[in-house]
């Protein structure tokens, strides 16, 4: 039987043996990668994108040399909306042009273990385009991105400088028509795509955090359809906006011209402005079409134009008081003729005074605007009548 002493040293001896070694798992060595391929003929022209194009859309110059081959298309999806501290990229969507057609590659870390890897890979196509382009980057994909590299430990790792944002550049042209401008309403009100089943964006974050504990890799193959569709559907939108800045013409409803007019108008084109503001003028925005276009011809110097313009509006009957208001301030200032200006001023108060215009802070208001023109109009030509009859 053990004495006392051998059990307490072999007790010992056992404390100090190592563990049974446990299998280590295996660090990852690449993050989920996947690749479609799709043919243009679904895309507008490339040949309508060019420097002077994109500066006009985007508002900042491109290089002389910019080809489409030259653009990554990027579309995130991320672990919360709100693009927080903690919010992760776990996939992201990277469209290009090779050869005849359009490629999609998707990266996507199946763990949180993997997204140094997918940071790796993002970093190696960004890289190797000049140009960025994305739906609300600016404001979310980019400083998301951004932000990951350097909690990982890359802060070389740097985007493109030059970005293009279709967002901003969407609104600006059909706002005015649709009100929202989200990306699956332009594609289905520009592009004519309708999506079916498709997943909710609100849903990709709870779809993942699923996947992350259960390992079904089958919800996310609706993520990646999503985002694919995303990315596809930025760069037919964004070659869309470059054949409509490019050939106005081809634009079908009136409220897009009139928005790109002026969109065109604060770029400073006013050429491509004034054809915009003209193509506009055959449908329901006639009247605030010659209406403005009115007002950049008096901006360049061009009255008898404008009062062209102007006079058809009167003939026509739109909008006939602010017509009547322009006219006479053109006879008053450009003309020194008050009592022409005088007329076009009793004019425009007798059509305020007709029943249907009767009520209304906006239609007094603009009552008294031209109470107060014909006041002083009386007065400039009463002033001026003893000098007349002493000539």
């Amino acid at each position: 039987m053990p004495r006392l002493t051998d059990k307490l040293r072999m007790m010992d001896v056992a404390a100090r043996a190592p563990a049974p070694s446990q299998p280590a798992t295996p660090a990852p060595t690449d993050c989920y990668h996947a690749s479609e391929h799709f043919a243009l003929s679904s895309f507008s022209p490339l040949r309508h994108m060019n420097a002077p194009v994109l500066k006009q859309i985007f508002g900042f110059d491109f290089p002389p040399s910019v080809r489409p081959t030259d653009l990554l298309f990027l579309d995130s999806e991320t672990t919360g909306l709100s693009g927080g501290a903690g919010t992760v990229a776990f996939e992201v969507g990277l469209g290009y042009l090779s050869g005849d057609h359009f490629v999609v590659e998707q990266l996507l870390m199946r763990d949180y273990p993997e997204e140094p890897l997918l940071l790796e890979r993002v970093s190696g196509f960004t890289s190797a385009f000049p140009v960025l382009v994305t739906f609300n980057g600016l404001a979310f994909d980019a400083p998301l991105l951004q932000n990951r590299f350097i909690m990982n430990r890359m802060p070389g790792r740097l985007l493109p400088s030059l970005h293009a944002d279709v967002l901003h550049a969407s609104r600006r042209v059909w706002k005015l028509r649709l009100g929202s401008c989200t990306l699956q309403k332009l594609e289905n009100a520009v592009l004519g795509v309708a999506r079916e089943e498709d997943l909710p964006g609100s849903d990709v974050p709870k779809t993942y955090f699923r996947f992350l504990q259960n390992g079904d890799f089958g919800p996310i193959e609706r993520i990646l359809t999503h985002n694919r569709q995303d990315v596809v559907s930025l760069a037919q939108l964004f070659f869309f906006l470059c054949m409509l800045y490019d050939r106005p013409e081809t634009a079908v409803e009136q409220d897009d011209l009139l928005s790109l007019a002026r969109a065109m108008q604060k770029r400073g084109e006013a050429g491509k402005a004034k054809k915009c503001y003209r193509l506009a003028a055959h449908g329901h925005q006639r009247a605030v079409a010659f209406s403005e276009l009115a007002a950049q011809e008096k901006r360049e110097g061009n009255t008898r134009h404008a009062i062209k313009l102007y006079s058809a509006m009167l003939t026509r009957g739109e909008d006939t008081v602010f017509a009547c208001e322009s006219l006479a301030k053109i006879y008053e200032h450009q003309f020194s003729d008050p009592q022409q200006a005088l007329a076009y001023t009793r004019l425009g108060l007798l059509t305020l005074s007709e029943p249907p215009l009767h009520g209304g802070e906006a239609v007094q208001s603009r009552r008294n605007a031209l109470q107060y023109r014909y006041a002083r109009l009386r007065r400039k030509i009463s002033n001026a009548k003893p000098q007349e009859d002493t000539l």
